[in-house]
């Protein structure tokens, strides 16, 4: 099992400066870059008032001499808002910045407000997702391109250089229903479940994936899943100390209206328990739900590190801390990274 972690926490608390939120997950990043995490991500919203959402490229490229042999991964870009040939272009040169430690996490997004400022409507983000996933395949194949699509069209273009991962970096889809699993296992080269998709429904969602997998003759892709995690003395120390960010967190998802019809029931209530969603408790509590989801065929685990202290010094000794008492009882400290398909 691979261990990374999601910076979404580390932009808490908003009431400093933007520069200062910035500078100090910087200094984190940096100081967790020997201490056995295989990768740092960042995720991807527009217009997100009042949390803090730094956009993932350039947050990346600053964060690349800083991080090692950890990789670099966007989780997720939310392709469907952007222009393909302006992402894959971005992923090119981020895919040579960081000298080729770049995974693509993409999703296809869930926000009215972003959509409709990228002209989309929710049945836009499917089709322009293939779409794009299609083009960006073939611009970074270094050939020119002719291409007219639905929502992009080029005429014997072709991009100044390629990835510095060929074909191109791995591409990993978020994925919070059946449909969305199918979907990974067609166009992407690994899937990562929502931190909201319940314990229960993962491995029926990863027993979707491979089995599309394996009906269209490819190999069996690897299963990833973002996961909540609250550590503390006891599974009750812990549930307390997370409890703030917890319910500002289940707020803002619900005021985005996270959950679809054809999603698996996503844990957006504070009154559902924590066992079914999360990983909580004490270090052995959290290295035994761990070991368990390693069992079941859980290959990438993200975490989203709730209860984090304030201060710069104090956050390194507790993904230090993390890193001792689970992440080294669970893992190797060697990333191991996954070809991307063509």
């Amino acid at each position: 099992m691979q261990i990374g972690f999601h910076l979404t926490p580390f932009w808490s608390p908003t009431d400093r400066p933007a520069t200062q939120i910035i500078d100090e997950a910087i200094r984190v990043v940096a100081a967790s870059s020997t201490m056995g995490y295989s990768w740092v991500s960042v995720g991807h919203h527009w217009m997100s008032y009042p949390t803090v959402w730094p956009q993932p490229f350039p947050i990346l490229a600053r964060l690349a001499p800083e991080t090692g042999a950890m990789r670099l991964k966007t989780s997720m870009v939310l392709a469907p808002l952007l222009n393909p040939v302006d992402l894959a272009e971005n992923v090119a040169t981020l895919d040579h910045i960081s000298h080729g430690r770049l995974d693509l996490g993409i999703a296809i997004g869930y926000r009215e407000q972003e959509l409709a400022a990228a002209f989309l409507t929710r049945k836009d983000r499917v089709p322009k997702l293939l779409e794009s996933i299609e083009l960006m395949k073939r611009l970074w194949s270094g050939e020119t391109v002719t291409y007219e699509g639905r929502y992009a069209k080029i005429t014997e273009g072709r991009m100044g250089f390629r990835p510095f991962q060929l074909p191109h970096p791995p591409i990993e889809m978020g994925a919070q229903s059946e449909g969305a699993s199918r979907r990974a296992a067609r166009v992407a080269d690994s899937v990562f479940f929502g931190p909201q998709v319940g314990w229960s429904d993962i491995v029926p969602l990863a027993t979707v994936y491979r089995d599309e997998r394996r009906k269209l003759g490819k190999s069996k892709g690897i299963v990833g899943a973002s996961r909540s995690l609250m550590v503390g003395a006891s599974k009750e120390d812990a549930a307390r100390k997370a409890g703030a960010y917890l319910e500002k967190t289940f707020s803002m998802y619900r005021t985005w209206e996270m959950q679809e019809l054809t999603m698996s029931s996503l844990r957006l209530d504070s009154g559902m328990s924590l066992d079914d969603w999360a990983i909580y408790g004490s270090p052995s509590d959290c290295v035994e739900v761990l070991l368990r989801a390693r069992d079941e065929g859980l290959e990438r685990v993200g975490f989203t590190i709730y209860s984090l202290p304030p201060s710069v010094e104090a956050r390194i000794e507790y993904l230090q801390w993390i890193a001792e008492e689970i992440v080294a009882k669970v893992t190797t400290r060697t990333a191991v990274t996954v070809p991307a398909s063509s």
